[in-house]
């Protein structure tokens, strides 16, 4: 590589990790650039979860440093993330792109509309976190764990959204529980496609020099402006994601 694309490669981590730190969905900016830039959709698949996993670990970090990761939850959820992160790195899913951008698109705008709506058809959030996992609960993350792993676009957004309502948590408290559930089904996800060879390891270190730095960025904004600022930006990005994802459906 020259130094353009060291510079080009490096400002992508940062960039994306900024945005997954605040809200999520940006793999959606970074996959279809490095397959632009010639490299296999399974290999940018690859190759981008390295810069994921430090962003997002620079980012909790930040976070807890600061005293913003409610390590009960964390613990009660750790364990169906696990599992579902497993589970999801052996199972054979078959899935076409088309039919995964409208599910996805279709997953954000819910997401969205459900978080802005005045009436919780799904139950309020509780007024305290819970002292012990639900049997519910345990489903549920396991089934993100699930995506997260296979899929891992987007994710983001029903993490924030099922964490808030499990937790009834502030949002910067919901994204560090975000950065550091995420990292669970990265890291195991990530050993798979390493083992089979699914990494251009230049790149991705690159990337991932960047998303140190973007997870910096990204945890200090949200302490120093807020819940209200995260909200705001959640609603932003998640609906551009969603909006792209059916421009590109029907193009």
């Amino acid at each position: 590589m020259d130094y353009l694309q060291y510079i080009l490669f490096f400002s992508l981590g940062l960039v994306v990790s900024i945005i997954n730190s605040l809200a999520g969905g940006g793999s959606t900016l970074s996959l279809p650039i490095l397959i632009f830039l010639g490299l296999s959709p399974t290999i940018a698949n690859g190759t981008n979860r390295i810069g994921l996993i430090v962003g997002n670990l620079s980012s909790m970090l930040n976070l807890k440093k600061h005293g913003y990761l409610y390590m009960p939850i964390f613990k009660q959820l750790f364990l169906p993330t696990l599992i579902g992160s497993i589970i999801g790195v052996l199972a054979l899913v078959q899935m076409s792109d088309k039919l995964f951008q409208a599910i996805l698109a279709l997953v954000i705008f819910f997401v969205v509309f459900m978080t802005h709506l005045k009436k919780d058809i799904l139950g309020k959030a509780p007024d305290s976190p819970p002292t012990n996992r639900s049997f519910k609960g345990f489903l549920g993350f396991i089934a993100i764990g699930i995506y997260g792993s296979i899929v891992q676009v987007g994710v983001g957004f029903l993490q924030i959204f099922a964490i808030s309502k499990y937790s009834g948590l502030s949002l910067i408290q919901v994204n560090t529980l975000k950065s550091a559930l995420t990292s669970i089904f990265l890291v195991v996800s990530t050993i798979g496609l390493a083992l089979s060879g699914k990494i251009l390891w230049d790149v991705a270190l690159i990337m991932a020099l960047g998303a140190w730095v973007g997870g910096y960025i990204g945890s200090a904004l949200q302490r120093k402006h807020g819940n209200q600022f995260i909200e705001k930006t959640i609603t932003v990005i998640s609906l551009l994601m969603a909006c792209y994802l059916l421009y590109d459906l029907f193009k």
